[in-house]
């Protein structure tokens, strides 16, 4: 496989999903029918998830270079966790293409620093890597049950999920490599011109709430938190989530 693996469908204005570490495409299922209500979407794999198993990532850098033959002039890029960290590299790199910004449990920067208390320990990734290294599939899967500590779901309908995105699991290469990007990416450093849509759940255990407070400090564009949500929320409160983003898209 030489490109990335993609499927578009719907109608309206063009959105491009990018999905987060570890996972592939298939982890928006919840949503999908939805959103091709309002938009012509392009669900995509990224380097080295799914059925992109066989690209590499490598750097945030190439990711871009690789997702650019994808993104339609005047498009949405709606990007959750990593996917998001992508989708603002993708906007600055792209000002001209790229008309606005859905931010899913994301961050412009994952990882603490001095001027930057909204993150996650650096530690924290450490033993992802770690981890990694022991026992892949293991470590995968407490990952996706950590996005959902704390709420209310159906336990069923989750392990269904996971089990259909674990059918594609991503290559050990790649999920290195992005835990090398939530590492080391601050998309602090160059400004987001676009209008960006922020969607936080309250109850996240990887992006603390108090990013709200950050980001609407910053005036980085509109924040929305969801009260009984976590890391997932497209996932859990469907409903609500998409309540959020089909009132952006028709805002735009």
């Amino acid at each position: 496989m030489s490109q990335l693996f993609t499927i578009t469908e719907g109608q309206g204005r063009p959105l491009v999903a990018l999905h987060g570490w570890g996972m592939n495409q298939i982890v928006w299922q919840p949503i999908r029918e939805r959103l091709t209500q309002q938009a012509q979407v392009t669900w995509v794999d990224l380097p080295g998830h799914g059925r992109s198993a066989e690209l590499k990532s490598a750097s945030l850098e190439t990711v871009v270079e690789q997702l650019i033959p994808h993104i339609p002039d005047n498009a949405i890029v709606m990007g959750w966790s990593l996917g998001g960290l992508i989708a603002q590299a993708v906007a600055q790199r792209l000002p001209e293409q790229v008309a606005g910004l859905i931010l899913v449990a994301s961050t412009p920067r994952f990882v603490l620093s001095p001027d930057w208390p909204y993150a996650l320990s650096a530690e924290v990734l450490q033993s992802f890597a770690d981890s990694l290294a022991q026992d892949y599939t293991a470590t995968v899967r407490r990952f996706f049950a950590l996005q959902f500590m704390g709420v209310r779901s159906d336990p069923t309908a989750l392990h269904n999920l996971r089990d259909q995105i674990l059918q594609y699991p991503a290559s050990l290469g790649a999920l290195k490599d992005g835990l090398e990007i939530l590492r080391t990416a601050d998309c602090r450093q160059h400004s987001i011109q676009q209008p960006c849509l922020w969607v936080l759940g309250r109850l996240d255990k990887l992006i603390p709430v108090s990013l709200a407070a950050g980001l609407q400090a910053l005036r980085y564009g509109e924040v929305q938190v969801m009260p009984k949500a976590a890391h997932v929320p497209f996932v859990t409160h469907s409903d609500e989530f998409m309540i959020i983003v089909e009132n952006f898209i028709h805002g735009l």
